[in-house]
């Protein structure tokens, strides 16, 4: 009888453990199987991340430690400053510049293009305003490298491409114009509800907006081949005329770094690398009495503002009171400032050397000049009676041959674009205004480049030797591995 009675209770464990296995394995196939489950990548949150990482990277290492050096806006103290002496022995760096953006921008991205391509996520709208991300991160990597990994960047996890090509700078801005046109067109017509409408950090999913990016920045595009493909540019430039553009600061594409410390060159103005105004910036805005003196740089201890000049070698630094100069104004380095990827009054002024070079029209070119400049003085809040004045100064007028109009435009251009270090250092390198005057001086470092202003990022040994092949062929295409190398598009 005993016998039977723990059979008995051996069989009623037995079962009720199987209804326990049985109820566990009902609740694993209902997560498995619950089409409310995640079960896929959230394509907003990876579009969210690679639009925030795309603003963040206007103030990342490219920047504070090469760009914004080289278009004499600041210079870095520390080791960082070795930069601004035109040096190059910077591998780990030039390194990070590249993974940073395919790891940051890129990967997500292109994630982002393939879920929203096909299958049941296929999403035109949200497919567009991806793509415009996308060309806007790859036109900073191929601006600071030329030739880069392009038709196949970023494609390492969904299509196990380890080793990319890399494409001709000339083919990758062809086609990254084409991609914004067809964005362009579906996002005209595109019904709101269809993009972000929870997850877009720019323009709160106002796609009037990003058409009007897509096509500034697309203006941006075009005006830079003006040099290496007249034709082209011609016909992208008159096409983007035709579609809305950027007109006032409503429309610039920015955003508040909320994360971390905020803005980085909050970091970088109480923390490493101290960072000082370019003597340069400071001449300029002070000698042509620039409302945005105290907006972009804060006066030092004794009240002045102070630069520093760029270049000096280690002897001359030593000598030069760094810590007495100006920081940077609190209206760009404060925790909640503003990071910008396109504006309004860079718009304006594309439009200005669009208007002079291209229709020889300087009457229509100095009334995009005075739009831009007024738009720029707008964007940082001037006082209305300040504007006022400074449209009536003769620095808002453009006056003189065509290559001083183009240099007065580009000048212009150079003050607007602050504090997008990365976009100065580009127009610089196409336009050659402002000039950045070659180092001859005795207290000057030459570098590597014989005193000019490097026009290019290296490819680092961990690129070469990792993808050797390809970056082999770009730089038999493009030319030698150098920091003076121009890239496809600087012709000037």
């Amino acid at each position: 009888m005993k016998n039977i009675q723990n059979k008995l209770k051996r069989i009623s464990v037995i079962m009720v453990l199987l209804t326990v296995l049985s109820s566990c394995q009902n609740l694993l196939d209902d997560i498995y199987d619950n089409p409310n489950a995640v079960t896929e990548i959230d394509d907003a949150a990876l579009f969210t991340n690679a639009t925030r990482n795309l603003l963040i990277q206007t103030t990342d290492i490219g920047v504070y430690r090469f760009a914004g050096q080289y278009a004499h806006y600041f210079v870095a103290g520390s080791t960082v400053r070795k930069h601004d002496q035109y040096l190059d022995n910077f591998d780990d760096e030039y390194n990070e510049v590249m993974r940073n953006m395919y790891g940051g921008v890129i990967r997500h991205i292109e994630d982002v293009l393939q879920i929203t391509s096909t299958g049941d996520t296929k999403n035109d709208v949200r497919h567009a305003m991806a793509d415009v991300i996308a060309v806007m991160g790859y036109a900073v990597i191929t601006d600071a490298y030329g030739d880069i990994p392009y038709t196949e960047g970023g494609k390492g996890k969904s299509e196990d491409i380890l080793t990319p090509k890399y494409d001709s700078q000339q083919f990758i801005y062809t086609d990254m114009m084409s991609r914004l046109a067809n964005d362009i067109n579906i996002l005209k017509n595109a019904d709101p509800k269809d993009a972000y409408p929870r997850s877009e950090p720019l323009f709160d999913n106002d796609l009037s907006k990003w058409v009007k990016l897509a096509n500034s920045f697309r203006l941006r595009l075009a005006m830079r081949v003006r040099n290496a493909d007249n034709t082209l540019s011609r016909k992208v430039v008159s096409e983007c005329l035709s579609e809305p553009l950027m007109e006032n600061p409503s429309d610039d594409a920015s955003m508040i770094q909320t994360e971390g410390n905020g803005n980085n060159w909050y970091s970088y103005k109480t923390g490493f690398p101290e960072i000082k105004v370019s003597e340069k910036m400071i001449d300029q805005l002070s000698n042509t009495s620039d409302p945005r003196l105290p907006v972009f740089v804060s006066k030092n201890a004794e009240g002045k503002y102070l630069g520093q000049l760029n270049g000096l070698n280690d002897v001359a630094f030593g000598a030069s009171q760094f810590g007495k100069k100006s920081n940077m104004g609190d209206a760009i380095s404060s925790k909640d400032s503003e990071l910008y990827v396109m504006t309004a009054a860079e718009t304006w002024l594309l439009r200005a050397e669009a208007s002079l070079a291209y229709d020889g029209d300087a009457v229509k070119a100095n009334e995009y000049y005075r739009k831009g400049i007024e738009t720029s003085l707008k964007q940082w809040d001037v006082e209305d009676a300040d504007i006022v004045s400074f449209l009536a100064s003769p620095t808002a007028e453009l006056t003189g041959t065509q290559n001083q109009m183009e240099e007065q435009i580009g000048t212009q251009m150079w003050i607007a674009l602050t504090p997008d270090y990365f976009e100065g250092w580009s127009y610089i390198r196409r336009t050659g205004y402002p000039v950045i005057a070659e180092r001859t001086d005795d207290n000057l470092e030459r570098g590597v480049t014989n005193g000019l202003m490097p026009t290019r990022f290296l490819y680092s040994t961990h690129e070469q030797s990792t993808n050797g092949t390809n970056v082999d062929e770009a730089i038999q295409r493009q030319g030698a591995n150098k920091i003076d190398t121009p890239v496809w598009w600087d012709k000037n």
